[in-house]
């Protein structure tokens, strides 16, 4: 799987003194796609090969290599069918395992966790 992390977005956050606002979310999207995390220019894309799968045909775990600006660490991704052909995936990822440093702004009073959650839905691409 390979996603391309201009398409990335900020969904929630949590753990704040307020919610996140649509600016908060801009603002992070801005440092993710940046220079300052993900470097989009150098790394277009985030890469997920499994190297194993575990669990029953309608809850299962990928194991696997996740490649993060051009870092490659194993990880877990917990998944569960949606209908016949859907897929729904979840996975903690930590930062720091990819050599992805803290980000602040507004003097810390925005911060991006070093464990973040990621989600995503998929269904397989036809071939041929």
């Amino acid at each position: 799987m390979a996603v391309e992390v201009n398409s990335l977005i900020v969904i929630e956050g949590t753990g704040g003194l307020k919610p996140l606002t649509d600016g908060d979310r801009a603002e992070i999207v801005r440092a993710l796609r940046g220079d300052q995390l993900l470097h989009a220019v150098k790394y277009p894309d985030i890469r997920f090969v499994s190297t194993h799968i575990s669990g029953s045909p309608d809850a299962f775990a990928v194991d696997g290599d996740l490649s993060i600006v051009g870092r490659t660490r194993p990880i877990t991704v917990d998944c569960t069918m949606i209908g016949a052909r859907r897929v729904r995936g979840t996975a903690i990822v930590a930062l720091s395992r990819w050599g992805i440093g803290p980000y602040a702004v507004f003097m810390g009073a925005l911060k991006l966790a070093n464990e973040v959650g990621v989600e995503f839905e998929t269904e397989p691409v036809p071939t041929g």
